[in-house]
C-alpha cells in the first residue's frame, strides 16, 4: 500500500540516518459529469440552482446572490474531498497501517466524500479518491454533495445507527427539501429525480449522521468528533435552533428572513419561497480554506481563488460571533494585581469543536509606561498545557481544547492511534446536560476537575501578577487556530506525498491565529 500511495523514501548523503521527504501529491483532477441510478454531480444541480446577476432569483433583498450551488462549491463542505489537511491526515492513518487501508479507507470516505463512498459500496480507496477516473471516484472529489445530502432519508437520524456516516440513501430518487409542496416536473424532465417536502433537511439528525463519529481502534472506540452530542446536551435543543440555524442560516447578512424564487427553471422562477437557507456551512476552517485558495489549481476544484477566500473570510467572521470575552473583575491584593476573565460559549455546542487539532485560548498582555511588564500566550508554540483556573506566570497558557493520546500517553493527531482523550477542556455549552449515560461518557470534560468557575456555558479564569503597577493597563485577546503548529510538524515527519503537500502549502502559510474576541481592562 505504500508504494499505491507513491511513498519515496531515499537514503541521505548525510552522516545521519535520515529520510527524504515524499514528492508532494500530484494535482487533483477536475470535476466531471457523471450520472449514475443514485447519483449526480453538482454542476448538474447548478443548472437550475445558480443564478446570474441582475434578477430576484436566488437572490436578497440586498441583491447578494444566495445560490447554494454558488454557496456550497466553495465552502469546506463542497472542498470536503479536496482538502489537504483531511488528505494528508488521511494518507497517515494508511501508511502507519497498511494491511488495514481498505477498512481506514471506509471511514475515511464515508463523510469527506460520501457519494462516491457509497457509489463504490464502502470500498472507495485514497488512490481512486486522489486520481482515479470511475464515477465513484468523480463522486467522491464533489465532497459533501447535493444529491448526497438532499437522498438522506429521515428514518434513523439521530439514532447510533446514524453516526459515523450511518445515513440511509437508497435507490428512489427521491429528493428532499424543505417545502411541502415542490414542483416536481422540472427536476423529474432534467434530472430524473423526485422533490418531496422533507422536514430532516432542516435538522441536526441530519448533521449528527457525519458530526458524530467513533472510530475503533486496537484500544476500544474512540470519539473523534461529538459536535451533534454536544448541541443534544445544549439548551439549543429547548430553543428550537438546530444546526442549520447558524451554519445554513435564513437570514441574510443583515439578518433579514430571505424570500426569493430558489430556481432558475422557467416556470417555477417566479414562485417565491421561503425559508430560504443560504448554503454558507460556515465553521471554523478559514485556514483550510485559505490553504486551498492557495493551491486552487492543485486542488482542481473548478472555482476561482477569490470565491474561496471569500469562503475564508466568512468562516472568520463566524468565528467573530462564536464567544463572548469579558474582563469582569480587576483588583489589588498588596502587591498582586488580579485580573478576572471571562469567556461565555454562544454556539450550541463545545467550543472550539470538531476534530480534536483546534485550539483557543487567552493571550493577555499588561502594559505600563510604554512597555510591556507581563504577557502569556503571545508564542503560539506553547506545548499542550494543563486546564488552569488560575495564571501566575508568563509561561503559564489558559487553552482550551481537546487533545488525543495513544497507548503510551503521548499526544497523536490521528485518530485511529489514539486511545482517549488526555484533555478536553472546551467550554461547554450553555445549559449542558447529557440526557443519557452514553452521551455523558462521550462529551464529558477531561482534565477540569476542581475548577468551580469551569461551568455550562463558560469558564473564568484569574490572573494573579506580580510587579504589575497601578495604572497599568489590561490588553486581552481571545485567540483560535484550526490547527496546532506542532501537528504539521508531526505531518511533516509522516512522509507521504499527501502530507508533504499540505506540510508545504502549510509553511508557505504559516497558521496564524485569528482573533476572535478583545477586550480590555485598567489596573486599579
Amino acid at each position: 500500500m505504500r508504494a499505491a500511495l507513491g511513498l519515496l523514501f531515499l537514503a541521505s548523503c548525510t552522516t545521519e540516518d535520515t529520510v527524504e521527504r515524499a514528492e508532494p501529491l500530484a494535482p487533483l483532477p477536475a470535476p466531471a459529469p457523471v450520472a449514475t441510478d443514485r447519483f449526480r454531480d453538482a454542476e448538474t444541480c447548478a443548472q437550475c440552482h445558480l443564478a446570474g446577476e441582475g434578477t430576484p432569483v436566488l437572490h436578497d433583498a440586498a441583491g447578494r446572490n444566495i445560490s447554494p450551488s454558488l454557496l456550497w462549491r466553495s465552502s469546506l463542505m463542497g472542498l470536503a474531498a479536496r482538502d489537504p489537511y483531511y488528505l494528508a491526515v488521511f494518507s497517515e492513518e494508511i501508511a502507519a497501517d497498511p494491511d488495514n487501508a481498505d477498512a481506514i479507507a471506509g471511514v475515511c470516505t464515508r463523510c469527506h466524500a460520501p457519494a462516491g463512498h457509497e457509489e463504490a459500496g464502502g470500498a472507495l480507496t485514497f488512490d481512486d479518491l486522489v486520481s482515479g477516473t470511475s464515477p465513484a471516484a468523480v463522486l467522491g472529489r464533489g465532497g459533501v454533495t447535493c444529491t448526497l445530502c438532499h437522498q438522506i432519508a429521515a428514518q434513523g437520524l439521530g439514532d447510533e445507527t446514524s453516526f459515523t456516516g450511518g445515513f440511509d440513501v437508497g435507490y428512489q430518487r427521491r429528493i428532499f427539501g424543505r417545502y411541502p409542496d415542490p414542483n416536481i416536473n422540472p427536476m423529474q424532465l432534467i434530472v430524473n429525480y423526485t422533490p418531496e417536502g422533507g422536514s430532516h433537511i432542516a435538522q441536526s439528525e441530519l448533521c449528527g449522521s457525519c458530526h458524530t463519529v467513533v472510530v475503533r481502534t486496537a484500544g476500544g472506540p474512540v470519539v473523534e468528533q461529538a459536535t451533534f452530542l454536544e448541541w443534544r446536551s445544549s439548551s439549543f435543543v429547548a430553543q428550537g435552533k438546530a444546526c442549520q440555524a447558524c451554519h445554513v442560516p435564513v437570514v441574510d447578512e443583515a439578518g433579514v428572513a430571505i424570500a426569493a424564487p430558489i430556481t432558475t427553471f422557467s416556470s417555477s422562477s417566479s414562485r417565491v419561497r421561503t425559508p430560504v437557507g443560504r448554503h454558507t456551512f460556515v465553521g471554523g476552517n478559514s485556514y483550510v480554506l485559505s490553504l486551498i485558495a492557495d493551491a486552487i489549481e492543485w486542488s482542481g476544484a473548478g472555482v476561482s481563488r477569490d470565491e474561496v477566500l471569500a469562503s475564508a473570510a466568512r468562516d472568520e467572521a463566524h468565528l467573530r460571533e462564536a464567544a463572548e470575552l469579558a474582563v469582569v473583575d480587576t483588583r489589588r491584593e498588596g502587591s498582586v494585581a488580579v485580573i478576572t476573565i471571562k469567556v461565555t460559549n454562544l454556539t450550541g455546542h463545545k467550543l472550539p469543536t470538531g476534530y480534536p487539532s483546534r485550539r483557543m485560548w487567552l493571550h493577555v498582555t499588561a502594559s505600563a509606561g510604554g512597555s510591556i511588564v507581563f504577557e502569556s500566550g503571545g508564542d503560539d508554540r506553547f506545548a499542550t498545557q494543563p486546564h488552569r483556573d488560575e495564571v501566575s506566570a508568563a509561561d503559564e497558557v489558559q487553552a482550551w481544547e481537546s487533545e488525543l493520546v495513544d497507548d503510551r500517553g503521548q499526544p497523536t493527531h490521528r485518530a485511529l492511534d489514539a486511545r482517549r482523550y488526555g484533555k478536553d477542556n472546551r467550554i461547554l455549552p450553555a445549559g449542558f446536560a447529557p440526557a443519557s449515560p452514553s452521551d455523558r461518557t462521550r462529551t464529558a470534560p477531561v482534565g477540569v476537575d476542581g475548577d468551580a468557575t469551569f461551568v455550562a456555558g463558560s469558564d473564568t479564569v484569574t490572573y494573579r501578577l506580580i510587579g504589575v503597577p497601578a495604572g497599568a493597563t489590561i490588553a486581552v485577546e481571545l485567540l483560535y487556530q484550526a490547527i496546532r503548529p506542532s501537528t504539521i510538524d508531526a505531518i511533516d515527519r509522516g512522509n507521504t506525498p499527501a502530507g508533504t503537500r499540505f506540510v508545504d502549502l502549510a509553511r508557505a502559510r504559516p497558521v496564524t491565529p485569528v482573533v476572535m474576541a478583545t477586550a480590555s481592562a485598567t489596573i486599579p
